[in-house]
């Protein structure tokens, strides 16, 4: 069965901070924020809110589609964050709502950072096992920077949290842009070590809390999670590329957004060219909106042309990784 994308969309906010900006909010300079690699990030305004900016890449999706619009679409998947509009909502049903898609069902997805590829193997496994499901949208959106204190030293990996919303459309038989696989890595023993405490049934919002650090992501053991970073993070991501694309490096590797030094370890364990896969130190991190961004600039820049084996690839806190392998353009 063939399974392609048929069209993306993005929206980024018109806001943004500097390395500069960035540094005098979080006591650092301004060479030790481009290190962690961030030169600018996108900042959502009050307008900006998760459901809202998915419903303009997914308005976006379509009309780059040729010929489908929202009543074809069968199922639609948030794969936006948890942190969203309001709590205890279906963020999908209220996306489908908004975007038209009065035919479809719909519901949430939650895997963090690598939620855009889950919703690409949820999205085969649907259209694999019901024969009724033929189109099929993901859209979220992410605004988890307004859950990271920047003046925490325990959280400054995720500093480069940034707004944005994005949309992947999916169809049956359609041949161009195929989904040929998907894989995921879990390290569950870390699953405990970042989130954030308030707000959840352990720690209910209260009047005393509400201003309180509990209300930012916090770090539970910050030796353990900076030597995790330091040893696995770059080792985890490499590894969950090469079981999705195990015979040779990608013609474009879409990589989420990471620090130049981890970067620069993956790339060249991948035997990927520079070339080959787009920074995103110009666009911060977009938590599962990371790899259509890289998409969308391999494409724009060139890199990405017809033939090309392109893996998607992100991870995410909890710690979880996903990677998605996609041979771009008309397959014959």
């Amino acid at each position: 069965m063939k399974i392609g994308i048929v069209s993306y969309g993005l929206y980024v906010p018109e806001n943004f901070e500097t390395s500069t900006e960035v540094a005098t909010k979080a006591g650092l300079t301004p060479e030790e924020v481009i290190a962690l690699g961030i030169e600018h990030k996108f900042m959502p305004a009050q307008d900006d809110q998760p459901v809202t900016m998915a419903v303009k890449a997914a308005n976006q999706a379509f009309e780059r589609a040729k010929g489908i619009k929202p009543t074809d679409v069968d199922v639609v998947i948030w794969t936006g964050e948890e942190y969203k509009d309001y709590i205890a909502q279906t963020a999908s049903i209220r996306l489908q709502e908004e975007v038209g898609c009065h035919n479809a069902w719909a519901f949430d997805l939650v895997d963090q950072g690598v939620t855009s590829i889950l919703g690409l193997r949820v999205a085969r496994d649907l259209m694999v096992g019901d024969a009724s499901v033929n189109t099929i949208l993901l859209a979220g959106g992410t605004r988890n920077v307004d859950l990271v204190d920047y003046a925490n030293p325990a959280t400054r990996f995720l500093l480069a949290a940034s707004a944005s919303g994005g949309a992947i459309l999916l169809k049956r038989d359609h041949d161009e842009n195929l989904l040929m696989g998907t894989t995921f890595i879990v390290d569950s023993e870390m699953a405990d070590e970042v989130y954030v405490p308030g707000g959840g049934t352990e720690i209910p919002f209260d009047p005393e809390n509400l201003d309180s650090e509990l209300m930012f992501f916090q770090v539970t053991h910050p030796k353990v999670v900076f030597d995790y970073l330091t040893q696995r993070w770059p080792v985890a991501l490499t590894e969950v590329v090469k079981r999705v694309h195990p015979d040779r490096s990608p013609n474009y590797l879409a990589l989420r957004h990471l620090c130049p030094a981890d970067r620069k370890q993956v790339l060249a364990q991948l035997k990927v060219k520079p070339e080959w896969s787009v920074s995103l130190s110009k666009w911060g991190h977009h938590g599962p909106n990371d790899v259509i961004i890289s998409l969308e600039l391999g494409l724009s820049s060139g890199a990405i042309q017809d033939g090309a084996f392109v893996v998607l690839a992100s991870g995410g806190i909890g710690f979880t990784y996903a990677a998605a392998l996609i041979r771009w353009g008309r397959v014959k």
